[in-house]
């Protein structure tokens, strides 16, 4: 091949360059001019939380003016992905429309919390790790743990609870669930063992050996114990030891 025609043939490659990179280039105005006129956004739904009103999560994730457009705000949070709020581990923004966006909210996972002595609140998930360290309490029948304590708390530090403790623990949690019998708050003590608390009285459960058959027993003494005061003792329940003994409390008028 000749120097000259070498040379056509680069340029003609090049010249074919330019030309696709004109028309990405219109094409792409052309888009966000049409994205601009035909897609401002008019409506936001939120899924996913109580835990914020629709217009606090509308506000933080539509959070410029460039934002008010539905495209622009579907992309600008798909490349940016806000995750910094309380409780809300993500937020995935959905277009329903050109003019309807979805943000639906991620919240952690929560199974129980522990209250700290200045008053703040270390919510902890399933595998006993904390998810979020709030000032604020959130009343959804969560369960409070007692007689756990970390020094230094942080998001994502777990408990100082062993694996077998924790497993004690979901598996209670699990149990009264399911007989809808969640109580108040569970607390430990110096050898793991449980005690959970109710309104008026405390049920001593000891160690996680024959957990089902001390919660069995305990689902038929409570219509007995309504409304009184003091502490069931199952802690000593075994097979060969079956007496089980409520212990009042000497409440004043």
């Amino acid at each position: 091949m000749s120097r000259r025609r070498r040379r056509r043939s680069i340029g003609s490659f090049i010249l074919g360059i330019i030309e696709l990179i004109l028309a990405i280039v219109i094409f792409a105005l052309i888009a966000m001019a049409a994205a601009y006129f035909f897609c401002p956004l008019k409506k936001v739904d939120v899924e996913g939380t109580d835990l914020y009103t629709n217009d606090e999560i509308v506000n933080y994730i539509i959070d410029d003016d460039y934002s008010h457009n539905t495209v622009y705000a579907f992309i600008k949070n798909k490349l940016f992905p806000k995750g910094d709020a309380e409780f809300i581990e993500s937020f995935d923004v959905a277009i329903k429309g050109p003019n309807h966006l979805t943000i639906i909210c991620n919240e952690k996972p929560i199974l129980g919390y522990i209250m700290t002595e200045d008053g703040k609140y270390l919510y902890f998930d399933y595998d006993g790790n904390i998810t979020e360290i709030s000032e604020t309490f959130v009343d959804r029948g969560y369960m409070q743990v007692d007689g756990v304590s970390l020094d230094e708390p942080e998001i994502g530090k777990a408990l100082p609870i062993g694996d077998d403790e924790m497993g004690y623990l979901l598996s209670l949690i699990k149990i009264l669930r399911k007989n809808e019998l969640m109580p108040n708050a569970i607390s430990y003590d110096e050898k793991s063992h449980i005690t959970i608390r109710y309104e008026t009285y405390s049920i001593a459960l000891g160690n996680s050996y024959l957990l089902e058959e001390k919660i069995d027993r305990m689902l038929r003494i409570l219509p007995q114990i309504e409304g009184l005061y003091g502490t069931l003792h199952l802690e000593n329940y075994s097979n060969q030891n079956t007496d089980i003994v409520f212990e009042k409390d000497e409440v004043s008028e």
